[in-house]
């Protein structure tokens, strides 16, 4: 089964809009690290020497929000489950 959302070895992608989520693709170094791409860190202003939270999902995703931003995103996203719940 061929997964087409894998790339190639040397191969870039655009970032590709979603609404308002934005997607990379990165690599896992040696050590566990990856880079977060510079459009990425713009846009969310990731500056050198801040803290990340760092989160799991069902065993298949990962993802980081500044610890900064955490009750916010928090806030969001309990909006987005009461809008979701009134429209059900």
């Amino acid at each position: 089964m061929t997964n087409k959302w894998l790339l190639k070895k040397g191969e870039k992608v655009e970032a590709v809009s979603c609404n308002t989520t934005m997607v990379w693709t990165v690599t896992v170094g040696t050590k566990g690290q990856i880079v977060i791409p510079k459009d990425a860190r713009e846009e969310l202003g990731i500056v050198e020497g801040d803290k990340m939270m760092v989160f799991t999902k069902h065993g298949k995703a990962i993802g980081l929000v500044k610890s900064d931003d955490l009750q916010e995103l928090i806030g969001y996203m309990q909006q987005e489950i009461k809008d979701a719940s009134i429209l059900s």
